[in-house]
């Protein structure tokens, strides 16, 4: 059997998408290696799904330990670093940066809204559009909710049209933290594959439309945070895994490839070897 490789598509497109990173809760092995993708690749978009920042002095919920009360100082361990890492990302991403904002993220507003007008005064101050959006040129941020609360915040990656023989791809923070989130996604997406954040686990599930024949996938490629961050006491297990996602989009049709970090290390598509 003959196959033919075709040449590369014309207007070809990558897209690096980066999971919940969770500053200063964050892993600096997986995260570097991540960074490390980015300025190899050198994609034409990179995405970050939400909850790049903890937020954790914003929290509902109380501390639990004397460690986690004293760990969080907001500008020094989550904005700064936020804003150092940004700043890395957009020099090796060729096109556009987007950032969905999480739920962590809308802490932000939420403790601005529930502490009257002294603090919804300065929420602008200290806002995530304010503190990391402000003066970036080819940046996108894409609030949690948009102002009706009709729906999230969302990112098309890929455009549904004829042509595109695998449908369309958009990218959301999380809808769900349910067990089996990848089919609880796919069934609220319906007709569009999905890529999200949130639930720190990887997975993918996989269906066919009978009629069209178009693939439509679900999909989470991990978590950059820390597998045992400070918030998870009494050592039960998780199944967080660590990873990133990268799509390349071509003429009429794109794919997925889910990159698993394991022991400081990781491999690309193409065979080479990324290690810290």
């Amino acid at each position: 059997m003959n196959v033919k490789v075709g040449p590369p598509g014309k207007g070809a497109k990558l897209w690096v998408v980066v999971p919940d990173i969770h500053f200063p809760e964050h892993d600096e092995v997986a995260l570097a290696l991540a960074l490390k993708a980015i300025e190899v690749l050198k994609p034409t978009h990179t995405l970050l799904l939400g909850d790049v920042l903890d937020c954790g002095s914003f929290s509902e919920h109380s501390k639990r330990t004397v460690a986690e009360d004293e760990a969080y100082d907001f500008e020094e361990a989550e904005i700064k670093p936020c804003n150092a890492m940004l700043d890395w990302i957009q020099k090796h991403t060729k096109e556009f940066t987007y950032y969905l904002e999480g739920n962590h993220e809308a802490r932000i507003e939420r403790w601005a809204v529930k502490g009257g007008q002294a603090n919804k005064s300065i929420y602008r101050l200290i806002s995530p559009q304010h503190t990391l959006a402000r003066g970036r040129k080819d940046f996108k941020m894409v609030p949690y909710a948009v102002p009706t609360g009709a729906q999230r915040g969302f990112v098309q990656m890929v455009k549904q049209s004829p042509q595109m023989r695998t449908g369309g791809l958009v990218a959301v923070h999380g809808w769900s933290f349910a067990k089996h989130a990848a089919r609880v996604h796919l069934e609220k997406s319906r007709s569009q594959s999905i890529v999200y954040g949130h639930t720190h686990r990887q997975q993918v599930e996989v269906s066919r439309d009978p009629w069209t024949g178009q693939l439509v996938k679900a999909f989470n490629p991990g978590t950059l945070s820390k597998l045992e961050p400070l918030y998870a006491v009494g050592g039960s297990p998780n199944d967080w895994a660590h990873g990133f996602a990268l799509v390349y989009v071509g003429e009429s049709s794109w794919t997925e490839y889910v990159i698993s970090i394991v022991n400081g290390g990781c491999v690309l598509p193409d065979g080479r070897q990324l290690r810290v």
